[in-house]
C-alpha cells in the first residue's frame, strides 16, 4: 500500500489534484473497486433469464435504474457483462459529457443484473458504493475522463485501462459513510427545490398547450370575432393563394398539381368558427414541394452548408447545426433554403421530432436541406407562414402526424402523401394577425419565466457540484483521528481479500 500512496501522490500531481486531509490517500480505482471483474453465477448461462439494463433505463440525474424488461441470456448481445447488487455500472460510450450514465446497483428484482457491452462494471471492495458513485458523477472526474476518451465522434469511449488507473481521493471508510450521508441530506434539500421547478415547468407547458389549442380552435379570439366583422375569409385566402400559384406556373404543370390535391375528411374534423376553413399544406404552398439531397458530408469546410436534421428546433431554424457537402454550384438552387419556406422533418427515430415543421421567415446565407427534410415554398405573407407553422406543430397537427407516421427499420417516416392528409384550420387573415399578436404577448411572458426557471435549475446543479467538490476535498464533514487511515485500510483489505485481476483476452494470431 505504500506503493499505492506513492503512485497517488505522483499521479495526483500530474492530474492537478489537491492536497488531501490526514488519513486520506489518492488511490487508483482498481485498488478500491475492480473494473469488469469476473462474476460467477448459478444456472446455465444460455437458459437463465436476466434483468437486462439498456442504457436508456439509467437516469442521468439520479442514477436510478428503471428495470422494465427481462431477457434470456441467449437473447442478450454477445459480449454482455453481468453485475450484482452493490456494483456501480458506468456507461463506457460517451458518458462523460455534461450528463452521463452512472448507476449504483441496488434493489434489483433478481440476484443478477445484465448490462450490455455499453457498460463497465465497478465492484467496490474497500470503498462505499455511493461514495464511489458520487465521485464518478462529479464534474472533476468527468472532465478528467473526457480528456482520455478515444474513438470517433459520437462513439467516444472511456478506455478500461484509464478507468483502472484513474485516481480518486479515498478517506477512511467511516468518513466515507459520513460524507455520503451528508451529501444525501444536502441533495435532498436541493431536490425539493428542483421538484418545485419541475412542477412550475410542467405548469408552463400546460399553459402553452392550452394557449395553442385555443389559438387553432378559435377559442382564443372568440371575443375578437364578436366585435370585428369578417372581411376576407379563410376560403377567400386559399382561393387567392391558388390563383397566385396558377399565375406563376407553366400551363403544362397545372393539371399535375391539381391532381395532387386530396379532399379532406370534413365530417371527421372538429367544428371551427364561421369564416375559417380546413386545408392542407398543398393548398397553402406557392410552388412545388421537394425532398432534400443526400450526399455524404463533413463537419468542417470546404463544401456547401447543409442542414442537419437537428437544425429544426422548437425555437426555429438553428443555422449552427450544419455539415458541409460537395454540391456543385449549379445544383445549389434546387436545394437551397429560401425565404418563406416551410421545412418539415420527414424521418426521425423519435415520435417527438418526426414531422416537426419550421417556417423560415428570412435567411441571410446559402444553406441546403437534406433528404430527411421536405421543403414547401410559401408565398410572401410571413404572417400566414407563421400561422401554418404554429397550427402544424400544435397538438391538433401532431396527433394527425403520429397517426400517419410509419416505422421503417426503427425510423419513423412521413411521406408527401401523408403530409397532404394533415388538415389545418385557416382563419381569416385579419384574425390570424390578432391570434399571433395574443400568442406573442402570452409566450413572451412564458419565455421570460422559463428563462428564470432554467437559471435556477443551473444554480441547483452548480450547488450540487460545489457540495461534491467540498466532499472530495475533505471539507464537508469533520475528520476523526481515531478512524483507521485509508492507507492502512487498503493494506489490510488487500491482505485479507485479494483483488482478482480481470481475465485478459488473448489475441488470436493472424494466419
Amino acid at each position: 500500500m505504500e506503493a499505492v500512496a506513492a503512485w497517488g501522490d505522483r499521479q495526483g500531481a500530474a492530474e492537478g489534484s489537491w492536497e488531501l486531509p490526514e488519513g486520506w490517500v489518492w488511490a487508483p480505482l482498481e485498488a478500491v473497486a475492480p473494473v469488469n471483474p469476473p462474476t460467477a453465477f448459478q444456472g446455465t448461462p444460455d437458459k437463465e433469464e436476466l434483468a437486462f439494463v439498456p442504457m436508456a433505463a439509467v437516469s442521468e440525474e439520479t442514477g436510478r435504474i428503471a428495470l422494465d424488461q427481462r431477457r434470456p441470456a441467449k437473447d442478450v448481445a454477445k459480449g454482455y457483462v453481468r453485475f450484482m447488487e452493490g456494483d456501480v455500472i458506468f456507461a463506457k460510450i460517451t458518458p462523460c459529457m455534461e450528463n452521463g450514465k452512472v448507476a449504483p446497483v441496488s434493489g434489483l428484482p433478481s440476484q443478477f443484473g445484465a448490462g450490455s457491452t455499453e457498460f463497465h462494471v465497478l465492484r467496490p471492495k474497500s470503498i462505499d458504493q455511493r461514495y464511489l458513485w458520487y465521485w464518478l458523477v462529479s464534474r472533476r472526474f468527468r472532465q478528467q475522463a473526457q480528456r482520455h476518451m478515444s474513438g470517433s465522434a459520437g462513439q467516444l469511449r472511456v478506455p478500461v485501462d484509464y478507468l483502472r488507473r484513474s485516481l480518486m481521493p479515498v478517506p477512511p471508510l467511516p468518513e466515507q459513510r459520513h460524507i455520503v450521508t451528508r451529501i444525501d441530506e444536502l441533495f435532498a434539500e436541493i431536490e425539493e427545490g428542483e421538484a418545485a421547478l419541475a412542477d412550475a415547468r410542467k405548469g408552463l407547458e400546460k399553459f402553452r398547450r392550452a394557449l395553442l389549442k385555443g389559438a387553432v380552435t378559435g377559442a382564443l379570439t372568440e371575443d375578437w370575432r364578436a366585435a370585428n366583422p369578417v372581411g376576407e375569409t379563410g376560403h377567400d385566402l386559399l382561393a387567392r393563394i391558388k390563383s397566385d400559384r396558377a399565375a406563376h406556373d407553366p400551363a403544362n404543370r397545372r393539371g399535375r398539381r391539381a391532381a395532387e390535391a386530396r379532399p379532406l375528411d370534413a365530417p371527421a374534423l372538429p367544428a371551427i368558427p364561421k369564416g375559417w376553413v380546413w386545408a392542407n399544406v398543398d393548398e397553402a404552398k406557392s410552388g412545388d414541394q421537394r425532398n432534400g439531397i443526400s450526399i455524404p458530408g463533413s463537419p468542417t469546410p470546404p463544401g456547401t452548408k447543409a442542414l442537419r436534421l437537428d437544425a429544426l428546433t422548437v425555437h426555429g431554424l438553428d443555422l449552427k447545426a450544419v455539415r458541409y457537402i460537395p454540391l456543385p454550384y449549379e445544383r445549389i438552387a434546387d436545394y437551397r433554403v429560401n425565404n418563406s419556406d416551410l421545412l418539415i422533418s420527414r424521418a426521425n427515430g423519435s415520435a417527438e421530432f418526426v414531422g416537426r415543421a419550421v417556417y423560415v421567415s428570412q435567411i441571410g446565407e446559402t444553406v441546403v436541406f437534406p433528404d430527411t427534410i421536405i421543403r414547401y415554398p410559401l408565398g410572401p405573407d410571413r404572417q400566414f407562414g407563421r400561422w401554418l407553422e404554429m397550427a402544424w406543430n400544435s397538438a391538433l397537427g401532431r396527433s394527425q402526424i403520429h397517426r400517419l407516421a410509419k416505422t421503417t427499420a426503427g425510423i419513423l417516416k412521413i411521406s408527401q402523401q401523408d403530409i397532404s392528409q394533415v388538415a389545418l384550420p385557416i382563419p381569416p387573415p385579419s384574425e390570424v394577425a390578432e391570434i399571433l399578436r395574443r400568442i406573442s404577448d402570452a409566450l413572451s411572458t412564458h419565455e421570460d419565466t422559463l428563462t428564470i426557471l432554467d437559471a435556477e435549475a443551473a444554480d441547483a446543479m452548480r450547488l450540487k457540484q460545489s457540495i461534491l467538490k467540498a466532499a472530495f476535498q475533505g471539507r464537508l464533514v469533520p475528520q476523526d483521528s481515531n478512524d483507521e487511515p485509508a492507507v492502512a485500510m487498503l493494506a489490510r483489505l488487500k491482505s485479507t481479500h485479494s483483488i482478482t485481476e480481470p481475465a485478459r483476452r488473448r489475441r488470436r494470431s493472424k494466419s
